[in-house]
């Protein structure tokens, strides 16, 4: 093999077996074990056999090429089947099978590295032109080994049982293993730097993946994907700033009969303090405390069963003929949905048809899903006169305790009387006492999402932040309006939940389709109606409060809606049934055709090494000799060795330094010698050099 295929600053490759273990400990953390053994396989299998291929600069681009090609194409399936959010870190966990191109031919190239120019068009025209025009370049080489090992460990971190016991001993284990040659280099401090990445390995790997894990879960709690949401919930009551909302698309609503309804819920809440609503359930006859009470829902039909979620006045659900009645109103619910989050319906629906592997609903209406597919497509239908949720608990089965559908916080009771006394909310009808809180809030209250302090002096007390908005602020945006309302009617003995969601508002007047985002996310109060004994949408947010302040959307937001529209229509023709096959055709088809014309040419192109010329291969792999060592101490002799120029070449200037010149020309034909001599036994001659070398690096330093 010709000496210009490696250059003067090759660095060998990660140890033996590293990369095969690695890949083996990233099939375990990222739950596919079998593609972890495969890859590992054929990785490592470059030591087993003598069949190589002369992949040269335009085969390495190649490689890099595919590799990018099959990381695009491997982020548009993620997102196609994710969120946004999730789409990256589940990409970053399939870069070792990605950039498996780039190691198959560094591993069974003649080369044992590669040119940084194939990651760099800039770098590769750098290079041309200097070629062209006979300029110097350096032509700077890298064994890629070291970079996919660094993959391997990325993409082990964010696997699913990367929080598992068992990963930061092996992730320390393996960065020890990659280092160990290193540490080789100064036998007085391997103890110490052993020491160091042991440290931070075990620092740097739990920060970051705590780290990441808390942005990833933040982010993602923004689209209210989570199930847990169906406990509690953290308002923005009382937090001084701006209330930010993203203005993506979350959902989409397109009726197929009557009309569509003005809010969608997600979860209802019936015990606030401080600034936080939660679901409370009464305990029952035992005493025992009831954290989940989910049961599953009841359907009717085989084939695109209806799933029955309205219940009667006495808390029952609907029978199958009234639930599925060809009468109701009903649109089609569309949208990206995450396992166990809950499903945004009208606090009054009868029923819906959904694909899914479990659907539950709770006490106070919330709706549990567990999806088969990426994007819901559910019909749902609706009737006015009934309600998802039970009645309030009048009585309690445990002396002692209070309805929580009708409590109130203590510091806040004082204000709530004088505020219905004012109101005369003692007296009426439910629909009268609404009325007067309602042109109570539209004659001297204000909507708005930015809040600040009545008075720059004045400190607000976490535990009256209603009292302070009903008397001082007066201005605040849905939740301290929907709030009020619940804690008011509660004053005058009405039971009352927090219900949050999104508001119906934006529609388009042709195809009367809403479309539900962010900026859309609601809360809203929901009052017991004793006369028809049903809960009843109460909403006080003054009716202009989508038209004011509206935040400001990217120009780019129009094309963000239409690839979202696009990206949730494709998924769900992707579900229907027979149309799955059809998509997994169009798919693999040019993978597995790219596939044979790369496999093809590749047996063709195949070569078989002889022992010798393996061992020769390897022994270039470590191109320094002992002589490299006293670069150091030459250059402040001799300055900086210029750029390709030969090691040997440049220590000839020397000999008028040294006192006996003899002894460093027999160094420099050492040097030669087992460097550029297959046949030369290097073991004695590397032994020899070492010595003359250590001579030679003293007599420079003193």
């Amino acid at each position: 093999m010709p000496s210009s295929s490696r250059s003067t600053n090759a660095k060998p490759g990660p140890p033996r077996l590293l990369l095969g273990i690695s890949l083996l400990f990233w099939g375990g953390m990222v739950g596919h074990p079998l593609i972890g053994l495969l890859v590992a396989i054929a990785t490592e299998a470059a030591h087993w056999t003598r069949f190589r291929w002369d992949f040269g600069e335009h085969a390495f681009y190649r490689a890099w090429q595919a590799s990018v090609l099959l990381l695009f194409f491997a982020g548009v399936l993620v997102w196609m089947n994710s969120s946004v959010v999730s789409a990256l870190p589940q990409t970053v966990v399939w870069l070792p099978l990605l950039f498996f191109p780039l190691q198959f031919v560094q591993s069974y190239g003649m080369r044992a590295t590669m040119p940084i120019a194939t990651f760099s068009i800039f770098v590769r025209k750098r290079r041309d032109h200097a070629r062209r025009h006979g300029l110097p370049f350096r032509d700077v080489q890298i064994a890629f080994g070291h970079i996919y090992f660094t993959l391997i460990i990325i993409s082990s971190s964010l696997g699913t049982f990367a929080k598992t016991p068992i990963f930061f001993p092996c992730i320390v284990l393996l960065i020890v293993w990659a280092f160990k040659r290193q540490f080789t280099w100064r036998k007085r401090f391997a103890p110490l730097g052993a020491a160091l990445v042991l440290g931070f390995s075990v620092l740097g790997g739990y920060t970051g993946v705590t780290v990441i894990d808390m942005i990833y879960h933040k982010l993602i709690g923004l689209d209210q994907h989570n199930g847990a949401f169906a406990r509690e919930t953290h308002t923005s009551i009382g937090k001084l700033k701006e209330l930010k909302q993203s203005p993506n698309i979350i959902w989409r609503v397109k009726p197929l009969q009557g009309s569509l309804p003005r809010h969608l819920r997600i979860a209802s809440y019936n015990n606030y303090l401080n600034a936080t609503w939660r679901a409370e359930v009464p305990p029952d006859d035992e005493g025992t405390r009831i954290i989940q009470d989910f049961e599953e829902l009841p359907f009717i039909g085989v084939e695109n069963p209806y799933r029955i979620v309205g219940r009667e006045a006495n808390g029952e659900f609907l029978s199958g003929d009234i639930a599925s009645a060809s009468y109701l109103p009903r649109f089609i619910l569309r949208g990206a949905i995450q396992p166990e989050e809950l499903l945004p319906i009208p606090s009054n629906a009868a029923s819906l048809v959904i694909p899914a592997q479990n659907l539950e609903i709770n006490t106070l209406g919330s709706l549990r899903i567990d999806p088969k597919h990426p994007v819901a497509n559910a019909t749902v239908l609706w009737k006015r006169n009934i309600s998802t949720s039970k009645a309030p608990w009048e009585t309690m089965k445990v002396s002692g305790l209070k309805c929580p559908d009708l409590g109130t916080p203590k510091h806040e009771t004082e204000t709530l009387a004088e505020v219905a006394r004012e109101l005369n909310l003692h007296q009426g009808t439910l629909d009268e006492k609404v009325t007067r809180i309602r042109n109570h809030f539209l004659d001297q209250f204000t909507y708005t999402r930015y809040l600040d302090r009545p008075d720059p002096s004045s400190k607000f007390d976490p535990d009256q932040f209603i009292s302070i908005f009903l008397t001082e602020t007066r201005r605040g945006h849905c939740e301290y309006f929907a709030t009020a309302t619940a804690l008011l009617l509660r004053e005058v003995g009405v039971p009352t939940r927090y219900a949050t969601g999104f508001a119906v508002v934006e529609v388009d007047p042709k195809s009367r389709e809403a479309i539900i985002r962010g900026t859309h996310a609601h809360a809203w109060c929901e009052a017991w109606d004793e006369v028809n004994k049903r809960w009843v949408d109460v909403d006080l947010t003054p009716p202009d409060w989508t038209g004011l302040e509206t935040p400001r959307t990217p120009p780019w937001q129009d094309l963000l809606d239409r690839w979202q529209i696009l990206r949730d229509d494709i998924l769900v023709w992707r579900s229907e049934p027979g149309n799955l096959a059809i998509a997994f055709v169009i798919i693999t088809l040019p993978l597995l055709f790219g596939g044979f014309l790369v496999s093809r040419r590749l047996w063709k192109s195949k070569r078989r090494i002889d022992p010798a010329a393996e061992r020769r291969v390897a022994n270039t792999a470590h191109p320094k000799t002992a002589l490299s060592g006293i670069e150091k101490a030459a250059s402040i002799h001799l300055g900086p060795r210029p750029p390709g120029m030969p090691l040997g070449s440049w220590l000839v200037g020397l000999s008028s330094v040294i006192s006996e010149p003899a002894r460093l020309h027999e160094a420099i034909a050492l040097h030669r010698a087992i460097r550029f001599d297959p046949s030369a036994d290097s073991t004695p001659l590397s032994e020899r050099l070492e010595a003359l070398a250590a001579e030679l690096r003293q007599e420079l330093k003193s």
